[in-house]
């Protein structure tokens, strides 16, 4: 059986919600892959670069699913250095023989993370989210440089005029609801199908 880990933060880890029902588990079964969640909730792209080759090279999977960058925009770090640590697990990846995917984050639900009781980004939602938008787009740019597989995770959660889908996230704004570990299994599951053969 062929594994893939998953390297990201909480919405890899499935903030909130039981294990057998976050994406990376849905993924497992639809796929029957072994499925290795390594997210880790409030880490940055800083840290998952850190823990990347015992984690993830050490474990020698077929496939790494790198999604992050969230809280490194929350905490105002600059975008270049944000790029450079995703891709940077991206060239470990590939020296090792590893296939890796990135995943574009998902949104946040601005106006229910403003009602949530915790700390706002350190430079304000406004600058937040336009930072988000440049991440996004260096993003797509960069992995189609460099061919990188790179799933749209951010798409399928806004409606067709670019508005937040509010039944996907927790109260908090920042995570998926159960129905939102859905959407992204299925938008994974979708791609693996595509790219890599699966055809269960």
């Amino acid at each position: 059986m062929k594994t893939l880990v998953c390297m990201g933060d909480s919405l890899t880890e499935g903030a909130d919600i039981p294990v057998g029902h976050t994406w990376p588990s849905l993924v497992s079964n639809a796929l029957e892959v072994d499925v290795i969640n390594c997210g880790i909730g409030g880490d940055t792209t800083a840290g998952m670069l850190a823990r990347f080759y015992p984690e993830v090279v050490g474990k020698m999977p077929a496939f790494v699913l790198i999604m992050g960058g969230t809280n490194d925009l929350w905490w105002g770090l600059e975008l270049n250095t944000v790029l450079g640590n995703l891709f940077s697990m991206v060239v470990q990846a590939r020296h090792h023989g590893i296939a890796p995917v990135m995943g574009l984050p998902l949104p946040v639900n601005v106006p229910a993370a403003r009602a949530a009781d915790f700390s706002p980004p350190l430079e304000g939602y406004d600058r937040f989210t336009k930072k988000m938008d440049a991440l996004l787009e260096a993003l797509v740019f960069h992995a189609t440089k460099s061919e990188v597989a790179l799933i749209d995770l951010h798409r399928p959660f806004l409606s067709d005029k670019g508005q937040i889908l509010d039944d996907l996230f927790l109260p908090d704004g920042l995570h998926p609801n159960p129905s939102g570990h859905q959407t992204v299994a299925s938008t994974i599951c979708d791609s693996f199908r595509q790219w890599f053969y699966f055809h269960t």
